[in-house]
């Protein structure tokens, strides 16, 4: 079943700052890169709303926001390098996937930062 998503404030200023990463270092490919980096990530977020629960629970899961089940999904649009934590929760009522967080895999966890926000 093919859900709504829905990306929090939180997860739009990931992004943001990645696309302007990218965007900023012409060396590795600049505008085009943090597109074709943008256009990969709203593939798999669609992927993500048809099956959100084919997705494992994240690290945070049960030790950050407790009043939510957050789950994660890996995004990796290159062959190399660590990749990103795709963070969200299902609204089953609302028959939506909430996008939390978008944060590099190298990141800390949620609940080992105790300065993040739930997004």
């Amino acid at each position: 079943m093919n859900r709504e998503w829905i990306v929090s404030d939180t997860a739009k200023a990931d992004i943001r700052n990645q696309v302007i990463w990218y965007e900023s270092d012409e060396s590795h490919g600049g505008d085009a890169l943090a597109d074709r980096w943008q256009e990969q990530l709203e593939l798999a977020l669609a992927k993500l709303a048809a099956v959100p629960e084919r997705h494992g629970m994240a690290p945070e899961n049960g030790r950050w926001n407790k009043s939510m089940v957050i789950r994660q999904m890996l995004f990796r649009p290159w062959k190399s390098g660590a990749g990103w934590r795709v963070l969200y929760t299902i609204d089953e009522a609302a028959k939506t996937v909430i996008v939390l967080q978008v944060r590099h895999a190298r990141r800390r966890f949620l609940h080992e930062s105790a300065d993040e926000d739930a997004g």
